[in-house]
């Protein structure tokens, strides 16, 4: 969909204004065009909003995200006791742009050579239960937002990204999906628990109850990579956390992530990276 919001994985949401209002009047949403992107959520009562000539109903319990730069606009006023949530937000989307297919939304993804981004589509609507995680974290947004305590933006930032991949994982969940891609995820996120230790194809068998064979051809054929490089994948970005986060030596590393030794986790990480560990936390420490 044009008007769908694309949240790339290699940047964060800038927030510019966020709120929990209510009205005792009604409220007719503004006529305007935005720069920037616009997170709606009902508690209680209603909204009309047209986004150019799409018109939306958003009920109790539902959200919209209005995309910035289309006319937005109202024509019906809310019910006296509407009480709703908002966040304006930018986003950085330069360059090109390829969507993720659900089940990558586990791989590991960076921008080409060519400046193509890989983004997640935020669904148009969606439903949140307002006793539910996703309602608490607006809250938590909000008193953040207005603490304005130094330092706090990259944090707040940071946060609404949290709150929009959740949104994000939990539309995915609510659609239907095949027998391939639930197995696939089955396979992803057992080799996501076993990024500490070499790849032990027996343990995947018994696991999933099917011949390796089996699995990784229907892994391939899913994702386009094998098993084994996407558990290395998984495996080396452990190690990139490591190497940029802690003290650990490069030799504490490689026995963390159960290599054989320092010299066969440097080769992997340098095929795999194209640099040198000790080059890598160099560049990247935090």
């Amino acid at each position: 969909m044009e008007n769908q919001i694309k949240l790339f994985t290699d940047t964060l949401p800038s927030v510019s204004l966020c709120g929990y209002l209510s009205t005792d009047a009604g409220f007719v949403h503004p006529d305007r065009i935005l720069d920037v992107n616009v997170l709606l959520y009902v508690e209680e009562g209603s909204f009309h909003v047209f986004e150019e000539n799409e018109e939306y109903e958003i009920n109790p319990g539902e959200l919209l995200f209005l995309k910035q730069g289309l006319h937005h606009y109202g024509d019906v006023k809310c019910p006296k006791g509407t009480k709703w949530f908002f966040v304006h937000f930018h986003l950085n989307e330069s360059g090109t742009g390829r969507e993720l297919a659900p089940y990558e939304r586990f791989l590991f993804t960076e921008a080409d050579e060519s400046g193509s981004r890989a983004y997640h589509a935020l669904p148009k609507m969606a439903r949140v239960d307002k006793n539910g995680r996703i309602f608490s974290r607006f809250m938590t947004l909000v008193r953040m937002f207005e603490s304005r305590e130094y330092g706090a933006n990259l944090s707040l930032n940071a946060y609404l990204y949290e709150i929009l991949m959740e949104i994000y994982e939990q539309s995915l969940s609510e659609r239907h999906v095949d027998g391939k891609q639930e197995k696939v995820q089955k396979m992803m996120a057992f080799l996501d628990e076993r990024a500490d230790r070499p790849f032990a194809s027996e343990e995947l068998e018994e696991y999933m109850g099917l011949t390796f064979k089996h699995l990784n051809l229907l892994f391939k054929q899913t994702t386009g990579t094998t098993l084994w490089k996407y558990h290395c994948s998984v495996r080396m970005e452990r190690a990139k956390r490591l190497l940029a986060a802690t003290t650990l030596s490069i030799g504490e590393i490689s026995d963390e992530l159960h290599f054989e030794s320092p010299y066969y986790f440097c080769n992997t990480f340098k095929k795999q990276t194209g640099m040198a560990p000790s080059k890598y936390r160099k560049e990247n420490l935090i």
